[in-house]
């Protein structure tokens, strides 16, 4: 009997480990993926009990983070933020009108806050009692609101999950950093509470986890919970632990750098704070729009989403000032929508004039500050141009000059009355074109392909807040100028702690190499590792990448810093 009731004990660890790899192995579908990435710009929504004191405790402003935090920055004990829940009755909150809002702001999907930091939840929950139909005069889900509006209106519907509770008893007390280990019981909560939300509210196009810093197994846990029930909901970054679906930048922020996974900024109205503040200075409602109208297409011509914030008022209405920023960007997007939604990075090098986006057989360019007065280099640019307009202005006359190496455009009767230009170029067939960082050949036909001369390409990695750093999950060199003898590669490296497979691709074709780790070598010098026969060319731009063949993990670091490749 012992030895069956060891036996069975076992297996039930190997059964729950083995549930949660296959989930794990159950990622979100090439459609979602394609139509989360192709949405590019969306509502996030800050509501919650926080919103009743509104950035003022005792009646003084508390300055200190943001007004979402009240509790831990107003040093609010917990029977006395509890008591706010009395007050808490947002009748003029209307979930058609916020999500008609959004649609009208050309937003494509809305997340909405179910529970921050606080532990108070916006959702009936049955896990605690310190939630907005059981807590409050109100009597009625935010969530179950939102979530049928969304659906009514043709959005996508998300949810954002604080990782910690202030409010849980067996959770760790307040910190200043937020950025605190979980408890098993705590943990358990969290499990309970997301198993609610990926069950009771119909699609859920993503579940933006925030703060804590999980264990692996804790972050791979709460992963498997939501692909149970919904595989195709994505996950954000911030369930940290290299678990997430898609790369989060930090508050308000973006990256100076290539991307090479899906990633998403979140984006606050107001530096100062995400949560309503009463006595937030606010400024002009057009240059606010202005301002977010060019980080969005910064970001979007680098690949990303943009998450614009909204906080409501305690009663649940929306502040004037933010409804008239959010119809200012969607009045634009209304004539400029096919230059943000559903386009990629264009492959072109940086442009000195300003950015692009692409979609096949068109070019979008974007002058965030204004088209520069003379000619627009088209730097890189080989393609035949068939046409290029204003597309809020299309009956000015542009002019295009392909006589030199990059075509130039010109504007003629030049009367920019739109709040930010954006010219279309179509042009002919395949995109030709030079990318960025191309490497010529010695004479002598050496060349050493190195970190150095790569074009990089990024995601970020960490187990919490404040240890996620940028990887290089990507290494790319574009090179002409080969001989014809060129046909193989030496691979020298400093060998990483432990052996991994790289594919190497070279024009295409891909191949699996090995690089040993000092683990299991004893190494501390260079190795060298020769791949033979591979399809260079000569006198044609080759290209050669170099990435992690284990997919399973797209925001781990690939370990090369110290590497070079010789083409010989």
């Amino acid at each position: 009997m012992l030895v069956v009731v060891f036996v069975s004990c076992c297996n039930g660890k190997q059964t729950r480990a083995t549930k949660t790899n296959a989930l794990l192995t159950r990622g979100p579908s090439k459609k979602a993926i394609a139509e989360w990435n192709g949405q590019k710009y969306s509502m996030f929504i800050h509501f919650g009990l926080y919103s009743v004191p509104a950035g003022i405790w005792k009646e003084e402003k508390v300055t200190r983070g943001y007004s979402e935090q009240i509790r831990a920055h107003g040093n609010i004990s917990r029977e006395e933020f509890r008591e706010l829940a009395k007050e808490f009755n947002p009748t003029r909150w209307n979930a058609d009108s916020v999500a008609l809002l959004a649609k009208k702001a050309g937003m494509k999907s809305i997340v909405i806050t179910s529970k921050h930091h606080d532990g108070f939840a916006m959702y009936h929950t049955k896990y605690s009692d310190f939630n907005i139909v059981d807590a409050t005069p109100y009597k009625k889900d935010i969530l179950k609101e939102l979530a049928a509006a969304c659906e009514k209106h043709g959005l996508k519907f998300g949810v954002y999950f604080s990782l910690i509770d202030w409010d849980f008893p067996q959770a760790l007390p307040i910190s200043t950093h937020n950025s605190d280990s979980i408890p098993p019981a705590h943990h358990q909560l969290n499990l309970n509470q997301v198993e609610e939300l990926m069950t009771g509210y119909g699609p859920v196009s993503e579940i933006w986890f925030d703060m804590g810093k999980p264990s692996l197994q804790q972050s791979r846990e709460l992963v498997a919970m939501v692909r149970k029930y919904q595989p195709d909901c994505l996950v954000s970054g911030r369930i940290w632990n290299d678990q997430g679906d898609f790369a989060v930048m930090g508050d308000n922020a973006s990256p100076d750098f290539r991307m090479g996974t899906l990633w998403q900024t979140p984006a606050s109205m107001f530096d100062e704070t995400w949560g309503y503040r009463s006595w937030q200075e606010r400024g002009d409602a057009r240059d606010k729009a202005l301002e977010k109208l060019r980080a969005l297409i910064n970001i979007v011509s680098n690949g990303g989403n943009y998450l614009l914030n909204i906080g409501p008022k305690g009663d649940g209405s929306i502040l004037a000032f933010e409804q008239e920023v959010l119809l200012a960007i969607g009045q634009w997007l209304k004539i400029h929508r096919e230059a943000i939604y559903d386009t990629k990075p264009a492959p072109l090098p940086e442009q000195e004039w300003g950015v692009l986006t692409y979609k096949p057989g068109k070019l979008f360019l974007f002058f965030p500050y204004g088209p520069p007065e003379g000619p627009i280099i088209l730097k890189g640019m080989r393609s035949g141009i068939r046409s290029a307009r204003l597309l809020a202005q299309p009956s000015i006359t542009i002019t295009v000059d392909d006589s030199n190496v990059a075509p130039a455009l010109k504007i003629q009767g030049l009367d920019i009355k739109d709040m930010l230009p954006v010219i279309v170029v179509e042009y002919e067939g395949e995109l030709e074109h030079i990318p960025p960082g191309v490497i010529t050949a010695t004479e002598d036909g050496n060349l050493i392909l190195s970190p150095d001369n790569a074009i990089k390409y990024h995601s970020y990695s960490g187990a919490d807040y404040y240890s996620t750093q940028p990887t290089v999950v990507r290494m790319e060199w574009n090179v002409q100028g080969l001989q014809e003898h060129v046909r193989n590669l030496m691979f020298q490296y400093f060998p990483p702690d432990r052996a991994r497979p790289l594919q190497l691709s070279v024009n295409g074709e891909k191949v699996t190499i090995w690089l040993e780790g000092r683990a299991k070598s004893g190494s501390r010098e260079i190795l060298g590792l020769k791949v033979l026969d591979l399809p260079f060319q000569p006198d044609v731009l080759n290209r050669v990448t170099l990435s992690l063949s284990d997919d399973a993990n797209p925001h781990k670091d690939m370990g090369l810093r110290n590497c070079m490749i010789r083409l010989y």
